[in-house]
């Protein structure tokens, strides 16, 4: 009898232990799937958007050298040398900073807000890309500073927000209030050179803010256009007809060494060196790889314990045959001929699996059109479709599979012993279920406790967050996101000043200032920061939230004053450098002592010396001021904080926030806060998103901040318990095979017990107090594992618990349990079951 027959006997089989199929290829196809998906996200990183031409195309990058690591970071002087010179290449600039985020604004729409890409003017010549209406850029005006602003929009920008204007060409956009010509639209699909990278703008190079500012007379000595030190361009170029790769990156390198000696000071590390474009960039191709490589271990072991759990479903499925496998093996079957008969049923299982996952994979595409509403872009279209390479490759995960899931049930049960089976001599062998099965359902259990008790230490969280007192009035508070002008500080700051004043004079609201984030807010910053001590001692840095505030924050926040004094208009450029501190970073910096004793000591604070420099400097600060406990960016993150005079510390971005008086309707102080945006002009107002998702509207609310919160514990909760319920479904498969194999191996046993007197219900007991030994080691070292959790990691996680910690343990614990016992019903119900006369007539 052939493989091919075998396969027609399973699938007969199978087909009529309908649920043990169904489970059976779930299971899989939840394993597959995501085996599966990797190399589809993989190839999608890797495929060059539309339009490149690869050939030819390079990047510029600086290679490892002492104690500089590679970059594809540029300063602006060092990206004009190597374009001026005799490199073999055509070069490009380009950036995509946070100043890509840009307003526009068209006749009769609203304002909005869209990505940028700021590209030297030859950038769509160089890559190879056609505009699809337009001249382009004038490359005669690269350098000029005078010349007309011009903007490239996307395809899908002039489709959808320009409603496919066939004159766009020529006419204005107004980008961050300066009036743009349009001089291109780019083609259908191009976002950029690099996958994904999602622009629907292009502007040159030359309008950068960075280099806008070197405009003024007023601009410092460590520009964006003077600076070598300042790195902030990415330099990507087209080798000439006849150079190659070796000659273009000895001409960089040369350049390099000849900047090295000229200006030691900044460029003495850096090292040009010339490697082949890359879709993902150059200097994350290793980091994608080793990404792959950890999601395909990470999701091979999911799939590796889905088919450890079937096969011991499958070993319980060949004990209850064993005596067909006895006929077949007296009748002449060789050992060789059962393991293919029993393979036969794992190999379709497995392919059923397969099936089930690559249905899933492949109709990703279609959902996510559906969820976007409009199709894919034609790469990532050409990307997901199915091909010899994604069938190989399910086809080699559906035999490993299949052999995975059968070899031990098919080693194991290809060696029946023909007399005692055809005499129904049931197994006698005791407990012989696997050990390998035996630990991977305890490890799975013990996986699954901590985050069904995350789950629920979320849930207590989202509790307190909507009732506790969060050591700031949110009742009452309400902000506006704002943006500043980086070229003029001074003159953005004056006109803050003068509405803040105008709306302190409002109606209804009780006191105004301003901060560059917001407790709740999902955006807060770090910072480093120390003990000045004795030079001769070694510092102890601590990380803690930084927000930078204005005189009034305290008393406009209710945020209590233990100690001290906060901000006033007196802490500003020229005065002494201090911040007000957080009692839980008194705490930390003085362990043991009153908040009193912090007031006039000192603290180093490292700063970066630009936003796009990752050299700190370090300055002294004084405390002048100790503040009660209240929340930074999330409850779930560390409490202590660090508060700095924005006079002292200007931001890009702040919030106009105003405290209502007693009593007062949040309509009025919405309109109130509107009305000093208004006042401001279009310049300052700004959509703000997070980098989590949460978008805030016009005006945020102190309540939304504390609902957000709470909803954000809620998601933890149950993305937790989801997930440990998932992987307690996965643990009580394995439980099923565990216990099945081990009632079909003690028949005889629990026939003789019966026989002398043991009930029904004592069997029952029997069986479910070995399920309990079974699920006892993993669920101890669940609960192991989730006290070491929250003791090591216990300042990140935010709000002590309540009295439900105990709880949480308790439910855990009961819930891993109570799956263990479920799962093992069915076998129990089957030993408890057991006629002794039956089970005992081969005597």
């Amino acid at each position: 009898m052939s493989i091919w027959s075998d396969l027609v006997h399973a699938g007969r089989s199978l087909a009529k232990a309908r649920a043990f199929t169904f489970v059976c290829v779930v299971s899989l196809g939840i394993g597959m799937a995501p085996v599966i998906a990797i190399p589809y996200a993989a190839r999608i990183l890797k495929m060059p958007p539309p339009g490149v031409k690869t050939e030819g195309l390079v990047e510029v990058l600086t290679s490892p050298r002492a104690e500089r690591e590679a970059s594809n970071n540029w300063s602006y002087p060092d990206f004009k040398d190597l374009r001026d010179a005799e490199t073999g290449m055509t070069i490009i600039g380009w950036t995509s900073a946070v100043e890509s985020e840009i307003t526009f604004q068209t006749p009769g729409e609203e304002k909005t807000t869209s990505s940028t890409m700021f590209v030297s003017a030859n950038y769509f010549r160089a890559i190879g890309v056609a505009l699809a209406r337009g001249p382009g850029f004038d490359e005669k005006t690269d350098d000029s500073p005078t010349a007309a602003p011009v903007v490239i929009v996307g395809y899908d920008f002039w489709q959808n927000r320009l409603a496919s204007d066939p004159d766009i060409v020529g006419k204005t956009l107004t980008l961050n209030g300066i009036p743009h010509v349009v001089v291109g639209v780019a083609p259908d699909q191009f976002q950029g050179h690099l996958a994904l990278m999602g622009r629907a703008l292009f502007v040159p190079l030359e309008r950068h803010p960075r280099l806008r500012a070197d405009n003024n007379a007023d601009s410092n000595a460590r520009s964006g256009r003077a600076d070598r030190g300042n790195e902030w361009i990415h330099i990507h170029g087209r080798l000439s007809p006849g150079v190659g790769m070796a000659q273009a990156s000895a001409a960089v390198a040369a350049v390099t060494e000849r900047l090295a000696k000229e200006y030691p000071a900044t460029n003495e590390l850096k090292a040009g060196i010339v490697k082949s474009y890359d879709p993902a960039g150059v200097l994350d191709r290793s980091q994608l790889r080793i990404f792959e490589a950890v999601a395909l271990t990470l999701t091979g072991t999911v799939l590796v314990v889905v088919c450890l759990n079937i096969s011991g479903m499958m070993q319980v499925r060949s004990a209850m045959r064993e005596r067909e496998l006895s006929i077949r093996q007296a009748i002449g079957a060789s050992r060789g001929r059962l393991m293919q008969y029993l393979l036969s049923e794992a190999i379709v299982l497995a392919g059923l699996g397969g099936a089930l996952g690559s249905v899933v994979i492949f109709n990703i595409p279609s959902v996510l059109s559906w969820w976007v509403d409009r199709p894919l872009p034609l790469h990532m279209q050409q990307a997901l479709r199915m091909d010899f390479s994604i069938i190989a490759i399910c086809v080699g995960l559906c035999l490993v599979t299949s052999v995975v899931c059968g070899f031990l049930s098919a080693s194991r049960f290809s060696r029946p012993v023909i007399l005692s089976s055809l005499k129904d001599d049931a197994g006698v062998g005791g407990f012989r279920a696997g050990r390998v099965h035996r630990v991977t359902a305890a490890l799975q259990v013990a996986i699954a406790v901590p985050l069904i008790v995350m789950s629920g230490m979320s849930l207590d969280r989202a509790r307190a967050t909507a009732t506790a007192d969060l050591g700031f009035a949110s009742e009452v508070l309400y902000a506006a996101p704002l943006k500043l002008d980086p070229a003029a500080p001074e003159s953005a700051g004056f006109r803050i000043r003068t509405v803040r004043g105008n709306l302190e004079q409002a109606s209804g609201v009780a006191s105004v200032t301003v901060s560059d984030g917001l407790p709740l807010g999902f955006s807060g910053h770090t910072a480093r920061i120390s003990l000045t001590t004795d030079a001769n001692v070694a510092p102890r840095f601590l990380s803690v939230y930084e927000t930078r505030v204005g005189d009034g924050y305290l008393n406009t926040m209710g945020i209590p004053l233990l100690r001290g004094r906060g901000f006033t208009v007196d802490d500003g450029v020229g005065s002494e450098m201090v911040t007000v501190i957080s009692k839980p970073l008194a705490d930390q910096l003085f362990p043991g002592s009153d908040a009193a004793e912090a007031i006039g000591k000192r603290l180093t604070y490292e700063i970066a010396e630009s936003p796009d420099n990752n050299e700190k400097k370090q300055q002294t600060l004084t405390i002048v001021g100790v503040t009660g406990d209240f929340p930074t960016s999330q409850m779930s993150s560390p409490r202590a904080q660090l508060l700095l005079p924005l006079a002292q510390y200007p931001s890009p971005g702040v919030f106009l926030i105003a405290r209502s008086a007693p009593g007062e309707q949040p309509m009025k102080l919405t309109a109130a806060l509107e009305s000093a945006i208004r006042d401001l002009g279009p310049d300052f107002s700004r959509d703000l998103s997070t980098g989590d998702g949460v978008a805030y509207s016009r005006i945020v609310t102190g309540v939304w901040l504390r609902q957000n919160s709470v909803r954000d514990f809620l998601v933890q909760s149950a993305v937790a318990g989801g997930t440990g319920g998932v992987i307690l479904m996965l643990a009580a498969l394995g439980i099923y095979g565990v216990v099945g194999l081990m009632v079909a191996t003690r028949t005889r046993e629990i026939a003789v017990r019966v026989a002398l007197g043991a009930s029904r219900g004592r069997v029952l007991r029997m069986i479910l107090f070995d399920v309990v030994k079974l699920a006892l080691p993993g669920m101890a070292i669940g609960l192991v594992i989730t006290a070491a959790l929250i003791r090591l990691n216990g300042e990140n996680m935010g709000i002590p618990l309540s009295n439900a910690e105990p709880l949480a343990y308790g439910v855990g614990a009961a819930m891993a349990l109570l799956v263990a016992v479920v799962a093992s019903l069915g076998p129990a119900r089957r030993a408890a079951s057991v006629q002794p006369m039956v089970a005992m007539r081969a005597e």
